[in-house]
């Protein structure tokens, strides 16, 4: 893992001195500059030493004749077999390193090179002899990278500060962007918090001509066309059995490493999964790490008896991280880390899981991504429900919506929640109903709660984000769509994003195997209902690695590696409306309606409902507003 860096049109070496030095928690291990006054380009690179941590890895990195230049973050797992294949073909190497694979696959292949990549990677990459700049991500967006084209400069970093320590660019609210945090908690990519900075999206490579500034942005990779869907036993067992086989190899390469690696552990199926191939792979005890919470009104989000289940199934070598929420203003430090608000506490948890695996391990692998490929999240079980229940009189539901707001909620559990969610969130338009149910603030409240021509005006509505994927999606099948939908939109934004940050913060290397983007394929298309019937989730899965899961697991509630935001939303997080977003605060501020944020808290408190997470963004903009925009 490392952190990337360049200008164009703006080669000052204190420029990338600064833009790499504010992502050496990215790479504390090594640093390096490379300034082309002539062609007015400048590349910087910050390196945490993974494979080959001899000088032979040190970036940015050229070929030969020094035409070629690369400066990467990421790992490259099929490395060693395009070495070997290269070699044949009469390229000479160097050095051990994945870098050099990647440079010499470039010039053998040019732009195709990425064709044949299997990794988790952000790459710039100058070629001074076509004159140009290509900026490439990874299928699924596990790397971060942004970009940002202004007064004709172009900077990009691995982290939104890397572009603004160029000191070219002024601070502007993307207004559009909150508009659609305060539904998603992420501003979903390609747009940022800022005006002007964008993310480059997953499986794509974006093209600078350094002559004329003109830039080109092609897709590279999506979900192959589907196989016919199969009805019989052997359908299923050949499917399971391919699959098995397809995430066994990815663990397996994951698990390439010159440094110590361990995994995160929970208590479901994804991350007890690779454990066992680890275990199956590894000839010393896996080190595996599990967070616990503390105290009776959380214990619904405490998996420490099922993790321990597994630790003692593979004879891991076991460590568990307690949470405290004491002193609850750390956690809204860690805004440092995202440089743009955002809202879904779960990066808590990532962040002192990272910290405490970082004592031990350089490298962890994580379970990231089962749940959306494999239909484990309850909005899935809700779309088979929601087939008989939008069907119901209006009269009905709204009854049943009523009725639901009689109940008062101690917040112990989101059952109640999710109840109303979906009951409310019923609709015959697929893509806002989805949104009603995995998101938040429904554009009837995004309009109550913003002030002002600056931040509602002509907003358009954010559930275009989910439609546009279902609609551009090429599988057959709802459900399957509905996966992807959310594979690149909830996992990329949201899952990866903390991921990424939190880990980086420790200067931790996060792998996610079932990322492999050959298990995501076949996922995808395989039929739905391998993979959810009958309201039981993950089958496929299940029943590929029936033999690695503990009995307790493979048939336990779904518990998922989520925050008790609610509880500690009224007992703990309440006090910062008063103590640093009070009405005065807010007022002067012009962005949000006071009176609007107190019938959020009054309900809350009340527990008339939930709205733990629509607060808890607020105040995660609150922090990052002062810090960015003040």
């Amino acid at each position: 893992m490392c952190g990337i860096a360049g200008i164009v049109n703006y080669p000052d070496r204190e420029a990338i001195v600064r833009m790499t030095l504010v992502l050496s928690h990215r790479g504390p291990d090594d640093h390096g500059v490379q300034v082309f006054q002539d062609e007015r380009i400048a590349l910087g690179h910050r390196r945490l030493s993974i494979i080959d941590l001899t000088d032979g890895g040190h970036q940015p990195m050229s070929n030969d004749d020094e035409s070629i230049w690369i400066t990467f973050n990421g790992e490259m797992y099929n490395y060693l077999e395009l070495r070997e294949s290269l070699e044949k073909l009469g390229h000479r190497f160097k050095s051990q390193s994945d870098t050099e694979v990647i440079l010499r696959m470039y010039e053998q292949y040019g732009v195709d090179f990425v064709k044949q990549l299997n990794g988790m990677f952000a790459i710039g990459l100058l070629d001074r002899r076509l004159n140009k700049l290509l900026l490439v991500r990874d299928h699924f967006g596990i790397k971060p990278l942004y970009y940002l084209q202004q007064n004709g400069r172009f900077l990009f970093a691995s982290e939104i500060k890397g572009i603004l320590a160029g000191n070219v660019y002024t601070p502007e609210l993307n207004s559009q962007g909150l508009y659609d945090y305060l539904t998603y908690l992420y501003v979903p990519c390609p747009e940022t918090i800022f005006r002007g900075i964008l993310q480059l999206p997953p499986a794509h490579i974006l093209k600078l001509n350094l002559k004329t500034n003109d830039i080109e942005l092609n897709r590279y990779w999506n979900v192959a066309s589907p196989a016919p869907n199969g009805n019989g036993k052997h359908d299923f067992e050949e499917a399971s059995q391919k699959l098995r086989m397809l995430l066994s190899d990815a663990t397996r390469r994951q698990m390439i490493s010159d440094v110590p690696l361990g995994v995160f552990l929970s208590g479901g199926v994804d991350s007890p999964i690779l454990t066992g191939l680890m275990a199956r792979e590894s000839a010393k005890p896996v080190k595996t790490f599990t967070v616990v919470f503390e105290g009776k009104n959380v214990q619904l989000y405490n998996e420490q008896r099922e993790a321990r289940a597994v630790a003692e199934k593979f004879a891991t070598e076991h460590y568990e991280t307690s949470v405290d929420i004491s002193e609850p203003l750390e956690m809204l430090t860690l805004i440092d880390h995202f440089d743009q608000p955002f809202g879904n506490p779960t990066f808590y948890l990532m962040y002192l899981i990272s910290k405490a695996a970082r004592s031990e391990v350089t490298v962890a692998l994580s379970g990231a991504g089962g749940d959306e490929l494999f239909a484990g999240y309850p909005r899935y079980r809700a779309m088979g429900l929601a087939k008989w229940v939008r069907w119901m009189p209006q009269p009905v539901l709204a009854g049943t919506n009523k009725a639901l707001n009689l109940f008062s909620d101690d917040f112990r559990s989101p059952k109640l929640r999710r109840a109303r969610q979906f009951v409310a969130g019923v609709d015959h338009d697929f893509a806002k109903e989805f949104v009603n149910w995995t998101y938040f603030l429904k554009e009837d409240q995004k309009r109550a709660l913003l002030l002002g021509a600056s931040t509602n005006s002509g907003a358009l509505n954010s559930d275009r984000i989910v439609r546009q994927f279902l609609d551009e999606s090429g599988l057959d099948e709802q459900g399957n769509r509905a996966l992807q939908a959310d594979i690149q939109t909830f996992l990329v934004d949201n899952i990866l994003e903390y991921t990424d940050k939190m880990s980086m913060a420790v200067s931790l290397e996060v792998r996610v195997p079932f990322l492999d983007y050959r298990v995501v394929e076949h996922s995808l298309t395989t039929p739905f209902q391998y993979k959810l019937k009958s309201g039981s989730a993950k089958l496929i899965l299940k029943k590929a690695f029936s033999d690695l899961l503990p009995e307790s697991n493979a048939r336990a509630t779904k518990k998922g590696f989520n925050f008790p935001l609610a509880v500690w939303m009224r007992d703990n997080f309440d006090s910062y409306f008063e103590n640093h977003m009070n009405e005065q605060s807010v007022r002067s501020g012009g962005i949000f309606d006071w009176n609007y944020i107190q019938l959020l808290r009054d309900q809350h408190r009340n527990g008339k409902n939930d709205n733990s997470y629509p607060l808890f963004s607020l105040i995660m903009f609150d922090v990052w507003f002062k810090k960015y925009m003040n």
